[in-house]
């Protein structure tokens, strides 16, 4: 994988768990009901569900296409 292209992944990711987190800190702080979405319990599920995703790429990415590629340990 090229230097740009991983950069352009490792961006999407944290994206990805940044929007995640602001997410889950409106329907915490505010207490929202969005009437499409009544069941926030799942709706938080869903969002860390998408955040757990996303930090498991970011280890596959670090881990085959780190500046250390030679050491590869098994997760």
């Amino acid at each position: 994988m090229n230097e740009r292209l991983k950069n352009v992944m490792i961006a999407r990711y944290n994206a990805i768990i940044e929007d995640s987190k602001y997410k889950i800190k409106c329907y915490s702080d505010q207490e929202i009901i969005i009437p499409e979405h009544p069941d926030i319990t799942l709706e938080i599920d869903k969002l860390l569900e998408a955040m757990s995703n996303a930090e498991e790429k970011l280890a596959v990415i670090e881990l085959h296409y780190g500046k250390n590629e030679t050491s590869k340990a098994i997760l």
